[in-house]
C-alpha cells in the first residue's frame, strides 16, 4: 500500500514534509495521485501507515490543514528498470 498526505498547496506540502523529516518520518514529496482527485499537484507519500497520527499532530502544530489522507495499492510495476 501506498500512503499520501494530501494539502492544498505546494507551500504547506513542503513544511510538512520537512517538519515530517524532523521527526524521523519516512516519506517523500511526491506527485498527487490521479485517482485522489485532488487539486494540488503535490503530495507526501509517507511509509508507515501507523504514522498518520504523528502526521495529524505536527500538522497541528504547525497550523497546515490537512485535506485528507489517501492510500491505494502499489501498482508499480517492478520490471519497470530492467534493461535486459
Amino acid at each position: 500500500m501506498k500512503h499520501y498526505v494530501l494539502v492544498s498547496n505546494s507551500m504547506d506540502a513542503m513544511a510538512l514534509y520537512q517538519a515530517m523529516e524532523d521527526k524521523k518520518i519516512k516519506s517523500t514529496l511526491a506527485p498527487t495521485p490521479r485517482e485522489a482527485d485532488h487539486c494540488c499537484g503535490v503530495c507526501i507519500l509517507y511509509y508507515d501507515e501507523n504514522d498518520k497520527d504523528m502526521i495529524k499532530k505536527i500538522s497541528e502544530e504547525l497550523t497546515i490543514n490537512i485535506d485528507d489522507f489517501y492510500s491505494c495499492e502499489n501498482k508499480d510495476d517492478p520490471n519497470r528498470y530492467k534493461f535486459c
